[in-house]
């Protein structure tokens, strides 16, 4: 039976539907990073979503592979599309024994979670001693995405003392997204299957200091000293030149509403301007000796008018 297809809602990545975008970037170089840890070892993809890093991680020599989920519909799909081991379980209460796994990798999942501090826990637990956990989430200090399916983002130290708490040793890296420039020959300007590498000589010409990171990956448990290649994967720079133009959009719309409200000051000065001199015209007619003279026979006017 073939699975129905997933949207892309915002809440898990759709490679099929999201490819090129910059969001599929960053869960790409999330999982070539994680796939160095991968060979010889049991790992367990927790939130794999639609099983495509969990497939990246058999598929770099992993020992076995198990991915897992709490959306059946999600599971289902990967099974279908990736014939991978994918089970529906939710990260606060694992069905799997106490150090069952050499590795255990979650990315963007602890901001979605009721209980944060209860899924650390279990992924501490399943992990063996000796193992690696390997995790990630918004930094709340920089990320600026509205996410509806975000329960609670986490700062920068803050998600740091949640780890040091549970794991002996805790290393931090950082994922920032950046434009780049590049200049490339035609066999590397067609790729785009997000697996080959690209010889590029990169550079940098500006910095960002941590806790300035827009994610904060870290890796936790034993040897985290491991040796690891910093990794990095393009986009298209539509997602810059949408931003552009909705910051161009909003320009525009606040210079609307700004000569807007410039008109209505004027026009609520004119008329301020307009009572000013209704009242000094009042104050004129009532000192000026006809308005004196004719006192007796406004009132009797102003009782008939009652009448």
């Amino acid at each position: 039976m073939t699975s129905p297809e997933l949207e892309p809602t915002g809440e898990r990545l759709i490679p099929e539907r999201q490819r090129g975008e910059l969001v599929h970037a960053e869960h790409l170089a999330r999982y070539r990073l994680a796939a160095q840890l991968a060979e010889g070892r049991q790992v367990l993809d927790v939130a794999c979503g639609e099983g495509y890093g969990t497939a990246m991680l058999s598929a770099a020599g992993a020992a076995g592979a198990t991915g897992v989920d709490v959306d059946s519909a999600a599971v289902e799909h990967a099974r279908s599309h990736h014939a991978i081991d994918a089970r529906v379980a939710d990260i606060r209460s694992l069905p799997f024994d106490d150090g069952a796994y050499d590795l255990v990798v979650s990315f963007e999942t602890i901001e979605h979670v009721e209980e944060p501090e209860r899924a650390l826990d279990e992924l501490a637990r399943v992990c063996a001693p000796g193992g690696l956990l390997v995790i990630s989430t918004p930094n709340a200090g920089q990320y600026l995405v509205e996410n509806e399916f975000h329960v609670r983002e986490f700062e920068h130290d803050e998600f740091v003392g949640m780890l040091r708490e549970r794991f002996a040793e805790v290393r931090l890296l950082f994922q920032h997204n950046w434009l780049t420039s590049a200049i490339l020959g035609s066999q590397a300007m067609g790729q785009a299957d997000g697996e080959t590498g690209l010889p590029v000589d990169l550079t940098k010409v500006t910095a960002v200091e941590p806790g300035g990171e827009l994610y904060l990956l870290a890796v936790c448990g034993g040897a985290v000293d491991v040796p690891l290649r910093d990794v990095g994967v393009m986009a298209g720079t539509d997602a810059a030149h949408e931003l552009a133009h909705r910051l161009n959009d909003a320009v525009q719309t606040q210079a609307l509403y700004s000569d807007a409200h410039q008109d209505a000051e004027r026009r609520l000065e004119e008329i301020r301007e307009t009572a000013q001199e209704i009242r000094e015209t009042a104050r004129w007619m009532r000192s000026t000796w006809s308005w004196r003279l004719t006192k007796p026979f406004r009132l009797p006017a102003r009782l008939w008018r009652r009448q």
